[in-house]
């Protein structure tokens, strides 16, 4: 008997409506592949109906004694689809019938997991009561109490427990069903497995990447991180994505990474670290801060959690300074973390800090490393921020590696174009304040970094016509040179945004000119068909 086109349809709608879902993400997977593979086949005349959900045939069929564990093309039974779609009558004649209840599918996924994935109670006691074993794994040794604990539901975890089920089993990367629980946030299925004994230390594998700076981990591809915890509640539009777990990741980092307050509460009732880190030095509490979880960071701070630690290049006061949470900042503080600390590595809140530099729009790369918290706080242009930690004793003349002070950061040195600012609260408004306190700290506004840039040239590149105008008016030097030989005015008439981007500020070139510029000092950029350079270069 051939599947009907409407049955796989029904499935395909089953499978969309699993992937808005955070907890049916494994059973989408599931039944993509029941359908790939049933839908091509029909071995099995009862699975066939059931997949239907055809009662009268399937009565039918049962009467005439047909094979009950009869399979499909990929091993899906009828017991199976009867599970899947929670008919626990279907079940119960199934199993009655003859059904092997530890029958799996050629993926490994037995009844049993299916009925956990959909957290029904009904199903699993009747499954478990027939002889089910909860103990069966698959092949990436996923176990019927992770889909359980995944689901949320709280009755099935407890049958599971209570038929056995390993409340510690792993997966091939580590996971276990408290992590499952944690990432979907699952409060009631947290304080039960904690209850049973579920390892709060557990830790998911991890392993050296070859071809990355620093060591860089990260963990076997069977189920990562970030499919562990729901993909849709993260933010994925770059500038916002969080220093990337790569493995060895714990269920208080799990409960911390997806915002699960009260998650984090229990883990550290019953035992959890509050100090827990990542492999690359990432604590439970600056990953909180860098999610923007600020209720979360003030309670591990409130628990005793240590603001100093830096194995991951930077600590926690920068990345609150990054992010402009000021009160963790203000906790920090108090506790006693240097404002002048220095980042060994850049934070990895963008794309362009994970290479560790960021493509200066003049001439060459602007460097990340040596930051201080105010120089960090001064590039978002957070001025209350900056008064915070001169208040806190922080020194506003500190550079960065390269000699970029926070004066050339405030100006919007290092964001490489004015379209991209965008995960910063950066606009000019906001700049000229932050100019205004380091002006008062006694900046030097006519400062050049390694590179020859100055804030005046920062300002030029993001066709910052308000800021021009505030610099020049504070003493910035109108026709200072950079290492590419340009002036503010020449980086406005043209300059390379990145690669082969080419940019010009013609209102910004035109409020320089009539600030002063000198149009014959300094060389033109320009970009052709053959190449770019400088006219004055002959090397383009």
């Amino acid at each position: 008997m051939k599947h009907t086109s409407a049955a796989v349809g029904r499935l395909r709608e089953r499978i969309a409506e699993g992937r808005r879902s955070a907890s049916s993400s494994l059973v989408s997977v599931i039944l993509l592949f029941l359908v790939c593979g049933s839908s091509v086949s029909a071995a099995s005349e009862l699975a066939d109906a059931v997949e239907r959900r055809d009662l009268a045939v399937v009565r039918e069929l049962l009467t005439r004694g047909v094979d009950v564990n009869a399979v499909q093309a990929d091993g899906t039974t009828a017991l199976a689809w009867a599970v899947h779609w929670d008919a626990l009558e279907t079940v119960e004649d199934l199993v009655a019938a003859g059904a092997d209840v530890n029958q799996a599918t050629d993926l490994g996924i037995t009844p049993l997991m299916l009925a956990s994935a959909n957290g029904s109670e009904a199903v699993v006691g009747a499954l478990v009561a027939a002889g089910a074993d909860p103990a069966v794994t698959r092949g990436t040794g996923d176990t019927a109490l992770m889909l359980a604990a995944r689901s949320g539901s709280e009755a099935a975890v407890r049958l599971l427990l209570n038929h056995g089920a390993d409340v510690n089993s792993e997966t091939v990367g580590g996971q276990t069903a408290l992590m499952w629980a944690t990432a979907e946030q699952h409060q009631a299925v947290i304080r039960l497995l904690l209850r049973r004994g579920a390892d709060v230390d557990a830790r998911t594998h991890f392993e050296a990447r070859e071809g990355r700076p620093g060591g860089t981990v990260r963990e076997p591809k069977v189920l990562s991180e970030f499919e562990a915890v729901n993909p849709a509640s993260l933010p994925r539009d770059g500038d916002r994505d969080p220093p990337r777990p790569e493995g060895g990741f714990t269920p208080l980092l799990y409960a911390v990474l997806v915002g699960h307050e009260e998650g984090v509460g229990l883990l550290l009732d019953a035992g959890a670290n509050v100090n827990e880190q990542a492999p690359d030095g990432v604590t439970a509490l600056m990953l909180a801060l860098t999610k923007r979880h600020e209720t979360i960071a003030l309670g591990l701070l409130a628990r005793g959690a240590d603001p100093t630690p830096s194995e991951a290049g930077y600590n926690a006061l920068h990345v609150a300074s990054a992010t402009g949470q000021l009160r963790a900042a203000r906790e920090i503080l108090a506790r006693g973390a240097d404002p002048d600390a220095r980042m060994a590595r850049p934070q990895r809140l963008t794309n362009a800090f994970e290479i560790g530099v960021l493509q200066s729009p003049g001439s060459g790369r602007l460097t990340q490393i040596g930051s201080t918290s105010f120089v960090i706080a001064a590039k978002v242009a957070d001025a209350e921020m900056m008064r915070l930690l001169i208040d806190a004793g922080a020194d506003p003349s500190m550079t960065t590696e390269d000699g970029t002070t926070a004066l050339m950061m405030a100006a919007g040195l290092g964001k490489r174009a004015a379209q991209e600012i965008t995960y910063y609260s950066w606009d000019e408004t906001n700049a000229i304040e932050a100019l205004r306190v380091v002006l008062d700290a006694g900046g030097d506004i006519n400062a050049g970094n390694a590179h020859g840039e100055t804030a005046l040239h920062a300002a030029a590149y993001h066709n910052a016509n308000d800021v021009i105008r505030f610099l020049v008016a504070a003493g910035a030097r109108i026709d200072a040179t950079n290492a590419a030989r340009q002036t503010p005015l020449r980086v406005a008439e043209g300059h390379l945004i990145c690669c082969t981007t080419f940019a010009r500020h013609e209102e910004a070139a035109r409020v320089l000119r009539e600030l002063g510029a000198d149009p014959n000092v300094g060389v033109q950029l320009t970009f052709g068909l053959t190449g770019f350079g400088d006219e004055a270069s002959p090397s383009r």
